[in-house]
């Protein structure tokens, strides 16, 4: 669990303070009132139940932080988060523990007791994850008491947890918890995170992408990689509002997704669409080209080609006068409604405690998946065509790579292959295939993301080698 946060407090005043100071100048004003009795804004609150004669302490409830940021209350009203008590009352599983994660501040001095004292605190709201705001309200131009902004997962996680929602757990185990060891050490020495940090730095997409914020690459200068945000919840999920970008969500739910879950571009071969990720769905914001071309020595793609793969693309120079390596093919899989989340979130609700819920936050295959979708017979069919077919791709990419010969004659620079000069000695066949050989291997899965299309680039490699005897 990420428990010290990546930005200095006073960064995050800054942030807060930048949100809140459309509202100052009415708190200073004394427009902000407590409720007294009335619900929480949840019209499926029962009226004979509510009453606040109990708010009296540190949390005050949403209706109050609704007078200056009543359009993201407004949002917050569609979510789930609104109705959380209510769902609780309504299962056959309700304990007086689940409250802390139904309610605001339970068991804390000022938080929810009941109904009849403390409805306005009733559900999840904006103390839940921002903190009390009392102090804010009754001082609100003391920065120091300013509710926190805080895009860590264990803000998330103090609630989306355990055997009914282990979605933190599963997110800690997976890669989407970490930030790669070299990524880590640049942003450390205050370098590369404009390039990088899009999808490495939970800190920098933040605050660039979704607050829109201009973002120094030195932000990040002397932290410890543990101090820095990861790929949190907050970046795929938008924590206060529906957003209907869930392609098949289950009766009631959203997941509030900030972009698109299924998207089918059409295929494209050129660098401004392989590096555009508005053209692709939720994974594809990280998981696309960062256009790289056969043409380049110093690298070849990068490993985050999959939504191009799955999009059967492939980028070239200049689209208008150069023939493309491989004709685009679509995959199959381009099918599914789910998409990428199909296989690599497949999700269960709990049944028992010897079968927890299943979250899909390890972002893993799940070959149940494949059959719950409807796209092979079985767990067991599934499992082993796509054994099949990676050991198929597997076996003729080692081929391509034993023929390609000696690495340290036709690798690029960055991966110890030859200087600039011996780059340009290289014939452009060569630079071809070990382009198309990259392009298969740093997509990951084997074929699986594209059956069709990744043949084809292995035969195309096939038939340059042929045609120049190897």
């Amino acid at each position: 669990m990420k428990t010290q946060k990546s930005l200095s407090s006073s960064r995050r005043l800054l942030a807060v303070a930048l949100g809140l100071s459309g509202g100052l100048l009415a708190l200073s004003a004394g427009c902000f009132t407590v409720p007294t009795d009335g619900g929480n804004g949840n019209e499926n609150d029962n009226d004979s139940q509510t009453g606040n004669s109990g708010v009296t302490g540190k949390y005050i409830g949403a209706d109050a932080c609704a007078q200056c940021h009543a359009e993201t209350h407004a949002d917050w009203l569609s979510t789930l988060h609104v109705s959380a008590l209510e769902s609780l009352e309504g299962s056959d599983h309700a304990e007086d523990f689940c409250l802390a994660c139904h309610t605001v501040g339970y068991g804390e001095e000022g938080g929810f007791v009941n109904r009849s004292t403390t409805n306005v605190l009733a559900g999840v709201q904006c103390e839940n994850c921002h903190g009390p705001a009392r102090d804010h309200v009754d001082n609100p131009g003391d920065e120091s008491v300013r509710p926190t902004m805080d895009i860590g997962a264990d803000v998330c996680g103090a609630c989306h947890t355990g055997e009914h929602q282990p979605t933190f757990e599963q997110w800690s185990e997976a890669r989407h918890s970490q930030i790669d060891e070299h990524v880590a050490d640049y942003f450390t020495q205050g370098i590369f995170l404009n390039t990088c940090g899009v999808c490495h730095s939970g800190d920098f997409y933040h605050l660039s992408v979704l607050e829109g914020e201009t973002v120094e690459d030195a932000l990040l200068a002397g932290f410890a990689p543990e101090a820095m945000q990861p790929i949190t919840c907050v970046i795929c999920h938008d924590p206060h509002a529906r957003t209907g970008n869930a392609a098949a969500p289950d009766e009631g739910r959203d997941f509030q997704l900030r972009f698109r879950q299924s998207v089918s571009p059409t295929p494209s071969y050129s660098i401004a669409d392989a590096t555009n990720p508005q053209r692709f769905n939720l994974c594809g914001q990280c998981h696309h080209s960062r256009g790289r071309t056969w043409t380049a020595t110093s690298r070849g793609p990068h490993h985050s080609i999959q939504a191009n793969i799955y999009a059967g693309e492939m980028p070239i120079d200049d689209p208008e006068t150069q023939e493309p390596l491989v004709l685009s093919r679509v995959s199959v899989h381009s099918f599914s409604v789910e998409q990428c989340s199909t296989c690599h979130m497949y999700r269960e609700d709990f049944q028992s405690e010897l079968a927890p819920a299943i979250s899909g936050h390890l972002f893993s295959v799940d070959f149940k998946s494949c059959a719950a979708a409807g796209c092979h017979p079985s767990e067991e069919s599934a499992i082993a065509v796509n054994a099949t077919l990676r050991s198929e791709i597997q076996a003729r990419a080692d081929d391509i790579l034993e023929r390609l010969g000696n690495p340290d004659e036709w690798q690029y620079t960055a991966a110890d292959g030859p200087d600039e000069e011996g780059q340009a000695a290289i014939p452009d066949e060569i630079k071809q295939v070990r382009f198309l050989y990259e392009y298969v291997v740093n997509d990951g899965s084997l074929g699986v993301h594209n059956p069709a299309y990744v043949r084809s680039i292995l035969e195309k490699a096939d038939e340059i080698l042929t045609a120049v005897g190897r």
